[in-house]
């Protein structure tokens, strides 16, 4: 809880669950813009969550999106 330890700054957070991943993001954020050096493991932190986001969404919306009507425009087909 809080501070991310040693092991999760060299290892992966695929283990970590999403509210521990929160907490520790969070922790780092803050550390960050108080002045530390955390770039890299506050992006770090950041893929993962969006990896967790992005798989997320894709379990909800199988398959690829519905092809959108175009009516108006020369520049798009009439053909849909």
């Amino acid at each position: 809880m809080g501070f991310f330890s040693v092991a999760r700054a060299f290892g992966s957070l695929h283990p970590l669950s999403d509210e521990e991943l929160a907490e520790d993001h969070e922790a780092l954020r803050l550390r960050y813009v108080s002045g530390e050096d955390q770039y890299d493991e506050l992006h770090r932190y950041n893929d993962e969550m969006v990896r967790r986001a992005n798989e997320a969404y894709n379990r909800e919306h199988p398959g690829p999106p519905e092809s959108r009507n175009r009516e108006h425009g020369w520049y798009l087909p009439n053909d849909d």
